[in-house]
């Protein structure tokens, strides 16, 4: 039977070994770690879009995020209810409110006011409560709320919260309901609030002024298509229309869009996984580099024995081979561990998906496979005469 010489070299020095595998599991979790962090930003930049029931966006050409949506006129909306293969429309005021918490402290809150007699959401708690908000002062809030916000708890918005008075902008007003939806990268709250009770929250907002429109269509018809006759008739003498027109589709990716490629905090996570990537190659190499240096008289006595450079090469990549598989494992467990617990004190949506545990793996074998191709060098320079 052939000895396994790349595994017997892992296993004959175990405390190096330990060492060489911390080294790389720490990289790993690193990885992990900015990519979870980079799949929050995405998944955060578009959750309260995935809420909204609509088949094309009406908003604002001076839209920028949800935090500051700007406003355009609702006759707008109007105009395009009486066009053909239009089912239903219904628009959102959105502003930031200033939510008082017990010790008096202001903290910013996204409101969303909206017509009690028409819900645009598709959510089904928002749903459930959205009756509630015909009583005047109401207003529903969301359970993924900063504790800042000063839950009944102490840690999140439940049902010891219903009934409660708050403070909003300086006006009081009684928790009726909650759902949880998470309020974005822009601030660390949102609640929902009725048309009327967004009038007095924000007096600024004219009566004939909203934030965004959801159009939903006939069934089988092409937003596409639909979309391009909108904005065609609501073309000006310019040719340019009052407002943009969005399908689903491409509101998701101008938020990826804004939140990943055009602030910092998708450059900082792509970069850490990069930073990353080369401290565990690095490692990997030093690891692969010393031992191929510490074996040389061993190596030798195998090309004096005719054995080809070709299989001492796969001796040493296979060695790169265990030490990926052996550093993952464990730290994929402990990343696992670290997205719980950092997903739950910071209140954002850390998920392990199959598709990161795949590529992280594949990014690891990258990562030893090329520092093995690296430390190949010191390999080739082995020669029987080393043995003198």
């Amino acid at each position: 039977m052939r000895t396994n010489l790349a595994l017997q070299n892992i296993v004959s020095q175990p405390r190096k070994t330990a060492l060489a595998l911390a080294g790389i599991g720490v990289a790993i979790v690193l990885i992990f770690m900015q990519l979870g962090f980079l799949g929050a930003v995405q998944n955060t930049a578009t959750n309260i879009f995935d809420k909204l029931d609509f088949d094309l966006l009406i908003r604002s050409p001076n839209y920028l995020h949800l935090a500051d949506t700007d406003k355009f006129d609702r006759r707008v909306l109007d105009e395009i209810a009486g066009c053909a293969g239009v089912r239903a429309v219904s628009q959102v005021q959105i502003t930031m409110g200033s939510w008082r918490n017990r010790d008096g402290q202001p903290h910013g809150v996204l409101l969303f006011g909206v017509e009690v007699a028409q819900n645009p959401f598709n959510d089904p708690q928002v749903t459930a409560n959205f009756d509630k908000l015909s009583a005047p002062g109401s207003l529903l809030i969301d359970s993924k709320c900063h504790p800042d916000f000063s839950p009944a708890d102490g840690r999140r918005f439940g049902p010891l919260d219903i009934g409660r008075a708050v403070v909003v902008s300086d006006q009081s007003l009684t928790v009726s309901g909650l759902f949880s939806m998470g309020s974005g990268l822009a601030c660390n709250g949102a609640a929902i609030v009725s048309e009327n009770t967004f009038s007095k929250l924000a007096p600024y907002f004219r009566e004939r002024e909203t934030s965004l429109g959801l159009v939903r269509i006939e069934d089988g018809l092409d937003p596409d298509e639909l979309a391009h006759r909108l904005r065609a008739r609501l073309s000006d003498t310019s040719g340019a229309a009052p407002v943009e027109i969005l399908q689903r589709s491409e509101v998701t990716q101008r938020e990826l869009r804004r939140w990943v490629g055009e602030t910092p905090i998708g450059f900082i996570f792509t970069l850490g996984v990069g930073i990353a990537a080369i401290v565990g190659t690095a490692i990997v190499y030093m690891v692969l580099a010393n031992d191929v240096t510490a074996r040389l008289p061993e190596y030798a006595t195998l090309r004096a024995m005719g054995y080809s450079s070709v299989y001492l090469g796969g001796v040493v990549m296979k060695q790169a081979a265990y030490l990926a598989v052996f550093a993952f494992i464990p730290a994929l467990a402990l990343s696992w561990v670290l997205y719980f617990v950092t997903g739950a004190a910071a209140g954002i949506d850390l998920s392990m998906s199959g598709g990161r545990i795949i590529g992280v793996l594949l990014m690891t074998f990258g990562i030893c496979g090329l520092s093995g191709l690296f430390a190949l060098k010191k390999l080739w320079q082995v020669q029987p005469a080393d043995l003198f």
